[in-house]
């Protein structure tokens, strides 16, 4: 879990709140790390390069910066170096990945617990909304947990999955708070996952038509190169065929539905397939729901090159291979 980051400090601000800064306090350097921090998002929406998994990280933590500074706290408020055990993690739980930027600052208020959640409340960060909450301790009605936090969304963007402002506060005693804020950007990873068409490869071809039984296949080879960073070569199809297959529920291993592609269907398939995006998050742990390994195969004819066959999974957590790369969930 990351510590405060050293260099944010307590600044003044009107209206009854407490800004976060950097490098000096008052509301100009504020004003100064906020711009720095949103050119340096806008900069990275703009671009049009090759997304890189260092450019992503970069701009993730650079979306965390500005949400840290969305913040508001009570007048008052004294910095801690870090948070109370009471306090261990994110509002919503900390997310099981390790492409993950978390930018924490704490602070203690002299202020009741309730009248602390009444002030947060009612000084919510602008331009974002509220999009989940979590509570834990009393669950008696009536009672006041003991801790409340709430979850607000950043913008979205290609090199982040989410991005979230997380606020959560507990009594530190009677009259006291302390506020725990979070800026949480789950940043993606622009790298195709490396796959292989197992040891069981299927081949299919346009021309061939599709096999009447997988014979216990594991995935789909294909020649030819240039597909170790897409699914699918350049250019457009100029036909197509979709050969599906039941696993271990219906018909199972057997071709249980074939469909020959005008050139306009492939083209249109093929422009489907484009649009899934490569990118990820790193580690984590997944649960799918039943898999009964069926699956279809699309097979597309190209002008000068031989098909291409993609294997893509019905049911469990899916996914689609061209025996090189693969994608997550479809």
């Amino acid at each position: 879990m990351a510590l405060c980051v050293a260099t944010l400090c307590v600044a003044a601000a009107g209206c009854g709140t407490v800004r976060l800064a950097a490098h000096a306090p008052g509301t100009r350097a504020a004003a100064r790390t906020a711009r720095v921090a949103t050119e340096r998002v806008a900069t990275a929406r703009r671009t049009r390069q090759v997304a890189t998994a260092a450019g992503n990280l970069a701009a993730a933590r650079a979306e965390a910066s500005r949400l840290l500074l969305l913040a508001r706290v009570p007048t008052g408020a004294v910095r801690l170096i870090r948070p109370p055990r009471s306090l261990a993690g994110p509002a919503m739980g900390t997310p099981g990945v390790t492409s993950l930027v978390d930018r924490v600052v704490a602070w203690r208020v002299r202020l009741p617990f309730a009248v602390t959640l009444a002030w947060l409340r009612a000084h919510r960060p602008r331009g974002l909304r509220s999009d989940g909450s979590a509570s834990s301790g009393n669950a008696v009605p009536g009672q006041t947990p003991s801790m409340v936090g709430t979850s607000y969304s950043g913008p979205a963007n290609r090199a982040w999955q989410s991005a979230d402002l997380e606020i959560s506060a507990v009594p530190a005693d009677d009259q006291a708070s302390v506020i725990r804020v979070d800026a949480v950007i789950v940043w993606l990873d622009p790298r195709p996952v490396r796959s292989s068409p197992g040891t069981h490869p299927f081949r299919v071809t346009v021309a061939g038509g599709c096999p009447p039984a997988d014979g216990g296949v594991t995935g789909v080879t294909n020649p030819g190169a240039g597909l170790t960073r897409r699914l699918l070569p350049p250019g457009k199809p100029v036909a197509g065929l979709r050969c599906r297959y039941d696993g271990l529920n219906g018909h199972p291993w057997q071709l249980v539905a074939a469909e020959r592609l005008t050139p306009a269907a492939a083209r249109r398939a093929a422009r489907s397939m484009a649009r899934i995006p490569l990118s990820h998050t790193d580690g984590g742990v997944t649960s799918c729901p039943m898999d009964d390994g069926s699956f279809e195969v699309l097979a597309l004819a190209y002008q000068g090159r031989p098909d291409i066959d993609l294997w893509i999974k019905l049911n469990g957590c899916g996914g689609i291979s061209n025996g090189y790369i693969t994608t997550g969930g479809y």
